[in-house]
């Protein structure tokens, strides 16, 4: 059934598949061993959405999603792996429970056969339709120190999933802007009047928002594109046209600004409280992930859930400040009360620099109203009736 997993498709649908013909391995009973393991599920006709675009396609990536390799029908906990390993084997996956072999896939391979699998690859089956896709997707790519049995050994199979909640069930958000026409040099009109404003948004475009794609628009909209490596330079085929795939990029850049926006005014008296680890999912892990993204230790969109990349982001922030001393240290890439501490001091520190700025611009403002009056007072009255 498997074809490719659902978290590498991006990753992978420009490689060739090809079988793997190793020998099956022989596990004795808990072996220890380390794989990179990601998600997979079943679509079903008029899901919200596919990450492929639809349902057709998503069911090449995934399969039909009646059955595994095998034949044994699908069921929360199959599992996807190498030719290495054999049908039946079983998996005990940490936060998520035992698990068995029973599929293949062409990017289901062993240790460096592929540029993500840093370890052997496993591909859990999640479930159907939007449920199944929101946990394949939620579950991302994890890196986890599993537990191998035979298929003789005498345990129980089954794994239970929590449906993640959605970010926009933790804070409300933007609507995604979406650009749907392409633009260049002469063109007119409201696509071009969004195009200013969300170029403007952006720091890429200052001028006066009129609805005309001048040279001004042409030369915002190239800085754009060499900045997020849609072109190369000036020269380059596309430049200084709004065509599809800066379109795309230019809606997730906004999108995502919009979002570190509305969460930042969501969170303006927030303070730390409790102790964050792996596998949360809350207000707290958001408002983590924002302060990593902010100073740079993570560059992907809050998500609300704390996963690898979260762990990772927050294990250099650790080291950055001397919370921790090596990326190994005990308590890395986990909010305790030393980490905590620190997050709170960069939250009142930041507040304090917003009130600052704040009054800052009031007292500017108050002296040009005062030399407005000034100004309106030395004004004769003959230049006045002028």
């Amino acid at each position: 059934m498997k074809k490719i997993s659902i978290a590498l498709v991006f990753s992978f649908l420009l490689h060739i598949v090809i079988p793997f013909a190793g020998a099956s391995a022989t596990f004795q009973k808990g072996e220890e061993h380390t794989f990179t393991i990601t998600g997979y599920y079943s679509p079903l006709p008029n899901q919200e959405y596919y990450v492929t675009g639809d349902y057709w396609s998503e069911i090449r990536l995934n399969g039909y999603g009646t059955n595994g390799a095998d034949g044994t029908p699908v069921f929360p906990g199959m599992i996807a792996a190498p030719r290495t390993i054999p049908f039946g084997t079983k998996i005990k996956i940490p936060g998520l429970g035992m698990g068995a072999v029973h599929d293949r896939g062409g990017a289901i391979v062993n240790k460096g056969e592929r540029d993500l699998a840093k370890h052997d690859r496993l591909d859990v089956w999640m479930g159907y339709g939007m449920e199944g896709l929101r946990r394949a997707l939620a579950f991302g790519v994890q890196h986890l120190d599993c537990e191998i049995f035979s298929s003789e050994t005498p345990i129980h199979v089954g794994m239970n999933f929590e449906v993640p909640p959605m970010l926009q069930e933790i804070v409300s958000l933007p609507e995604r802007e979406g650009f749907y026409q392409n633009l260049a040099l002469g063109s007119r009109g409201e696509n071009v009047e969004a195009l200013q404003e969300a170029l403007n948004k952006l720091g890429f475009f200052g001028g006066l928002v009129d609805g005309i794609f001048d040279e001004r628009v042409r030369l915002a909209v190239l800085e754009f594109q060499k900045k997020y490596f849609i072109v190369e330079d000036a020269l380059s085929v596309g430049a200084g046209i709004f065509g599809p795939q800066t379109r795309s990029k230019l809606s997730s850049v906004l999108y995502e600004r919009q979002v570190q926006e509305t969460i930042r005014q969501a969170w303006e008296t927030f303070h730390f409280e409790e102790d964050i680890s792996r596998g949360k999912r809350n207000a707290d892990v958001l408002k983590l992930q924002q302060i990593l993204v902010e100073e740079e230790f993570m560059h992907v969109t809050p998500t609300g859930f704390f996963g690898p990349v979260t762990e990772e982001a927050l294990s250099a922030f650790q080291l950055e400040y001397n919370i921790i001393r090596t990326l190994t240290a005990q308590g890395a890439g986990k909010v305790g009360p030393q980490t905590r501490a620190k997050l709170n001091e960069i939250l009142e520190q930041k507040k304090q620099e917003r009130i600052a700025e704040q009054n800052q611009i009031l007292v500017y403002q108050k002296k040009q109203d005062r030399l407005r009056v000034l100004a309106r007072k030395n004004i004769s009255p003959s230049l006045a009736q002028k």
